[in-house]
């Protein structure tokens, strides 16, 4: 099945955009967030046990983090991600291996909005490349941004890298959720920070004695913002030397009446020590966006019941660049 084939058409889409025009994007993923509910049970039932997940509220260096219990999410937090076990498998974001209930719109001219029937967080969003293309953020963070804008201040877009948090490195897309529990957010607005450097229409700076070094970009002119990216991923390239290939890095972005806000995760590692770790110092965490920022996808019951907030400590530092490297970055 090609991709014309899995745009959903106007009619099917009409009764749930109420009285909004089909033209504006936002009311268009609202309608497909409750059209693919209505027709996907498979969709509709982890929805509904998304409501039913469960939270623990830990400390984690004086800062706010949920563990979320998730169990579903295993299928995530345990993909294989080496190179021989994408080859073996097709492709889960090609049209053609798409669940047959599944449908999405158009993201400009080369993605389609997808439901996500794996969700973290409320109206969990995919939006994949048309082409079966490597993940990859160089020549595509303008698009994260404008995706940011067209979802508008009640989302967050995200980004994980191919070796950081991917389990689809063989296939460029992004994902979207809604911002209201992600505790970053509410961090950045009110953490004591201090400046990098100044940019047109905006700013970088980065938040002092924080659970996880990053930084953060905050402007509303576009353009200065691909600028800085350019110039931070150039240059994380060099203090990681990775130049063969795209440092490991998270993204999350938001925007608003204040234009965009970027947050820039550098990492270290894929997953921590206590991933493959035996017994009871074993933890199946595997952080990606939104474990930085601070809700962890926990998917094993024991190991719920048992991560602490030093257990997050020791895995938030293992698998960001450390301060040394961190310093040197930001000194670039």
């Amino acid at each position: 099945m090609n991709w014309e084939k899995r745009i959903i058409s106007h009619a099917a889409l009409a009764p749930y955009l109420a009285h909004q025009t089909s033209s504006d994007f936002r009311a268009r993923v609202t309608a497909l967030i409750a059209q693919q509910q209505a027709a996907w049970l498979m969709l509709r039932e982890a929805v509904a046990g998304l409501t039913a997940v469960e939270y623990k509220k830990l400390d984690v260096g004086g800062s706010t983090v949920f563990a979320q219990f998730n169990p579903k999410r295993i299928v995530s937090t345990a993909a294989r991600v080496d190179a021989a076990s994408i080859r073996q498998r097709p492709c889960f974001l090609c049209a053609d291996n798409l669940p047959p209930e599944e449908q999405g719109i158009e993201f400009g001219a080369n993605f389609i909005v997808l439901c996500n029937p794996f969700p973290v967080l409320r109206n969990h969003l995919v939006i994949t490349s048309r082409a079966h293309t490597p993940q990859a953020i160089a020549d595509n963070f303008d698009k994260l941004l404008d995706l940011a804008q067209a979802l508008g201040p009640d989302y967050f877009a995200l980004y994980n890298g191919p070796a950081c948090g991917a389990s689809a490195p063989d296939h460029l897309h992004f994902q979207a959720c809604s911002r209201e529990l992600l505790p970053i957010v509410h961090d950045i607005a009110h953490w004591s920070g201090h400046g990098v450097s100044r940019i047109e229409g905006g700013e970088v700076f980065r938040l002092s004695d924080y659970r996880v070094n990053f930084l953060i970009a905050r402007g509303t002119e576009r353009d200065a913002i691909i600028a800085w990216f350019d110039q931070a991923l150039n240059q994380l390239a060099l203090v990681s030397n990775t130049l063969d290939r795209e440092p490991m890095l998270n993204l999350i972005v938001t925007c608003g009446q204040y234009g965009w806000t970027v947050c820039l995760f550098p990492r270290a590692r894929h997953r921590p020590a206590c991933y493959d770790a035996d017994g009871s110092a074993k933890l199946t965490v595997s952080p990606a966006a939104i474990d930085l920022s601070g809700v962890v996808v926990v998917p094993e019951a024991a190991h719920f019941a048992r991560i602490s907030g030093e257990d997050l400590e020791t895995i938030y530092s293992e698998v960001t660049l450390d301060e040394a490297r961190f310093d040197a970055w930001v000194a670039r």
